[in-house]
């Protein structure tokens, strides 16, 4: 017979060793995070949940990927972004045209909702004097281009900001219909 004490001494350990497991997978290989604003739309939707790949082993972002990071204005926040440039690159806006080094990027992911362009001495949105971008830093842009407070209204994201990358959708709810987005659960981001 086993021992009463060492039954439940072991059930115990296995407990806390499950609950240790699960809080270190969270924290650093994948978490997730749900998108409570349309900056990001269409490809995150209000009411879609993603899984962020945070592991160490995870490749530093590239251009056009989507990317969790502390908000540089208020770093208890965490905001999602695409990277439009990395370190090095130039980046400059000319009436909602996004140059990349000098060359328009072909964005199909990217809607205008508005047909009103800004001067650049009104409001960066629409037209932004060309820039380039530090070592160790991404200049990110949600892709509802014309309702998204990004980097170039605050600027860039200093890559010891940045969370990790966005992986795929796990969970949709669409809060106007009641319902689940079940064409957008497991869909990959890109």
């Amino acid at each position: 017979m086993i021992n009463k004490f060492i039954l439940i001494s072991a059930i115990l350990l296995l407990g806390i060793a499950s609950v240790a497991g699960a809080l270190y997978i969270r924290e650093n290989v994948v978490k997730a995070y749900k998108i409570p604003a349309a900056s990001m739309e269409p490809t995150l939707l209000v009411g879609d949940h993603i899984l962020v790949d945070r592991s160490k082993a995870a490749r530093p972002p590239r251009r056009g990927d989507l990317i969790v990071f502390k908000y540089p204005e208020d770093p208890s926040k965490d905001f999602v972004k695409r990277v439009v440039a990395v370190a090095g690159d130039t980046v400059e806006i000319k009436d909602k045209i996004l140059l990349i080094n000098g060359k328009a990027v072909n964005e199909p992911y990217v809607v205008h909702k508005e047909k009103e362009i800004f001067p650049a001495t009104e409001n960066p949105r629409d037209n932004l004097p060309l820039l380039k971008i530090a070592a160790a830093s991404f200049f990110v842009m949600g892709d509802n281009r014309d309702r998204s407070y990004d980097s170039r209204f605050w600027g860039t994201v200093s890559k010891d900001k940045i969370k990790g990358t966005v992986k795929s959708i796990y969970w949709s709810w669409d809060r106007t219909t009641m319902s689940v987005r079940w064409d957008r659960i497991g869909k990959a981001v890109q």
